[in-house]
């Protein structure tokens, strides 16, 4: 079997977070193919712990620690000088050093690099061929932010997006292949190359079924909402919807629930959990026992780019979904029948009522989401396009010499960078 190197931002496992999902995924499909070595970054005590865990997973797996502080001078130093700061976040010397070393030792016929601020590292390992999975297009999600706020954040903001857009483009420039999520991301990076490929997520549908746990608690009719709530459209989603159509749901449903679950909530969050009707869970072990609960399952994003992995859950579950038009892009779904979507606050008004009075509605769509998952949306399905490029890619690329001064001469490393190591 041929060696693969896997170079993540932070280490894939366990596969609880849209970020680990796709990353762990990965790296099982090409598992089967490859002898897969992990090397990832590691941002806390939970991240050393969960690297061991993914050694069952593959061949070997490296990590380096980074602390919170020299994580956030380094952005800062970053941006000052007109470089990205989401590269400068996860940029290590130590990281840098470990790859090198083990390329050393070891012949890689593939690397593959999780993100852009991974693309780097990729170019320092001497392998037949490099790919990079972008997964979305971190530049239009910074540019979002910058025209949905004000100055000086809308300016921050855009600067974060032009030196993003620069790594994505050089990574297309540099790299064999360009993994994106969907073709409207693939659209949103707005270049015409035969390199950039779609590998969309997928769900896994053995884990999330209906009727295999047991769901909450929970007497009245409720809605649930499940995400990392400390990631800005999670939270804009939700405060929005509280603000806007909850008063008006209530209104006609006074024993109306809302659930908002998922872990790290921000203050904005924490204090939707004084209104009426509202609770806000913090983290939980499992999200399946409060999508079981779900009377619906709401998705009311703004602002969202690639997959979302939690509509796939849902879909797995078996529950009928209201979600916002942002929500859905990118899934090859049919609203109306799969989900229902809505924008306005009149519509989530309508959607909603509708469907809390029509049981047999919510259990057909419900119905109709697994089905469209599981035929669609298998992990094995959606790996196997993966496995195919990687292994044609060694099979029919020159060998590329790898470059010692790829962090130099792709303008990453400042000269005289001594006091941040």
């Amino acid at each position: 079997m041929k060696q693969l190197l896997f170079i993540a931002h932070r280490v894939p496992f366990p596969p609880n977070k849209g970020e680990r999902v796709r990353a762990f995924h990965e790296i099982k499909a090409l598992s089967k193919y490859f002898r897969v070595t992990v090397a990832a970054l590691a941002h806390n005590r939970e991240d050393v712990i969960a690297a061991n865990e993914l050694k069952n997973f593959c061949q070997d797996v490296f990590i380096v620690s980074v602390s919170n502080t020299a994580k956030l001078l380094r952005a800062g130093f970053y941006q000052l000088i007109g470089k990205s700061a989401t590269e400068g976040y996860f940029f290590s010397r130590r990281f840098r050093k470990m790859i090198i070393s083990e390329t050393r030792q070891r012949q890689f016929d593939m690397v593959m690099c999780y993100s852009s601020s991974m693309m780097p590292y990729g170019l320092e390992v001497p392998a037949i061929a490099r790919i990079i999975d972008l997964v979305d297009v971190d530049s239009a999600k910074w540019s979002s932010y910058a025209h949905s706020s004000k100055w000086p954040l809308s300016w921050l903001y855009q600067r974060e997006s032009n030196a993003v857009h620069r790594i994505e483009t050089s990574a297309v420039a540099k790299y064999d292949a360009v993994l994106l999520v969907s073709q409207d991301e693939v659209d949103a990076l707005g270049l015409s190359d035969g390199k950039v490929k779609v590998i969309a997520n997928g769900v896994d549908v053995d884990f999330f079924q209906p009727d295999i746990v047991a769901p909450i608690d929970i007497e009245s009719p409720n809605l649930v909402f499940t995400g990392t709530m400390d990631y800005r459209p999670n939270v804009e989603g939700v405060c929005w919807f509280v603000g806007n159509v909850w008063p008006e749901l209530k209104r006609r449903e006074p024993n109306l629930t809302f659930t908002i679950v998922g872990r790290n909530p921000v203050k904005a969050v924490r204090q939707l959990s004084q209104v009426p009707g509202v609770t806000v869970t913090g983290f939980v072990p499992d999200v399946r026992p409060y999508l079981a609960a779900a009377s619906i399952v709401i998705a009311p994003l703004k602002i969202a780019r690639g997959i979302q992995n939690k509509i796939l859950e849902a879909m797995a579950m078996g529950k009928a979904i209201v979600a916002s038009p942002a929500a859905l892009e990118g899934l090859e779904i049919q609203r109306g029948s799969d989900v229902l979507q809505a924008d306005t606050p009149d519509e989530w008004c309508e959607h909603i009522t509708h469907l809390l009075s029509n049981e047999s509605l919510r259990t057909q769509l419900g119905r109709t989401a697994r089905q469209t998952v599981e035929r669609k949306y298998r992990w094995s399905v959606q790996m196997q396009p993966l496995v195919s490029l990687c292994q044609r890619l060694v099979q029919d690329t020159p060998t590329l010499v790898g470059n010692s001064e790829a962090f130099q001469n792709a303008g990453i490393i400042p000269d005289g960078d001594k006091a941040l190591r």
